[in-house]
């Protein structure tokens, strides 16, 4: 039977949580020494259980010593005839001392009428951050230890790494200051196209991910539950 596919509006939505799980690179050991090390990933996202898109995600370090962290979700297969909707969502961050110091969010939604556009600037001399939405800025104040949506999941890691079990974040989303909550599940076994691996369960709200430690606490599955719909994405074995 044909797959019901999701409207554009849940699709984003759901991209977004998505969007927000990333890797633990090599060498993580602890939060105090974490350090990303720079990757590239490839993961499916279903809806559904059916195939609806893939998302590469990259991180690398620029020539001023920031960490530039890129996710690009874009459609595959048959959904790709009739959906063009591509997502980007960049982060830039700095590290002072043991400190992830978040200094510009950025993200793309294009393939509508109308493109989307979310650029958030940090601005951590004068505790300002400025969020520009749909061609809007809103300014706030900036909160000591703020993260962006994205970046934060690498603090995440270093935090699971060092054996945490509960964590909270201040999140700057959409202009306002927001609280992150994870904890961690247990462990459970997952089955992946790269063999079947004990990995760490956390949870945020709806959405459950898993990290496998013998991996450096690679993302390797996530999935959001809502009433009617699943959206899920699982570790793609490299392309050969």
């Amino acid at each position: 039977p044909a797959a019901t596919m999701p409207s554009p509006r849940l699709t984003r939505r759901l991209t977004a949580a998505l969007l927000a799980a990333l890797l633990l690179p090599t060498g993580a050991a602890s939060a105090a020494d974490y350090r990303p090390q720079p990757f590239h990933a490839r993961y499916s996202v279903q809806y559904n259980g059916f195939k609806i898109g893939e998302i590469e995600r990259t991180l690398h370090v620029d020539p001023n010593g920031n960490y530039v962290l890129e996710n690009f979700m874009y459609p595959t297969g048959l959904v790709a005839l009739f959906k063009q909707d591509r997502v980007l969502e960049r982060s830039t961050w700095r590290y002072d001392g043991a400190e992830a110091v978040p200094l510009r969010y950025y993200a793309h939604d294009t393939g509508r009428a109308k493109d989307a556009t979310e650029q958030l600037d940090f601005d951590w001399p004068h505790h300002r951050v400025a969020s520009l939405r749909n061609g809007k800025t809103t300014e706030v104040p900036l909160p000591p230890g703020t993260l962006d949506k994205l970046m934060n999941q690498m603090v995440l890691r270093g935090d699971v790494a060092a054996g945490k079990k509960h964590m909270e974040y201040r999140v700057a989303d959409r202009g306002k200051i927001t609280p992150y909550i994870y904890n961690v599940a247990g462990r459970e076994k997952v089955v992946t196209d790269r063999g079947t691996v004990e990995a760490i369960k956390v949870t945020k709200g709806t959405t459950t991910f898993w990290l496998a430690p013998q991996w450096d606490y690679l993302l390797i599955k996530l999935v959001q539950k809502n009433d009617d719909s699943t959206f899920a994405s699982y570790i793609q074995a490299p392309r050969r």
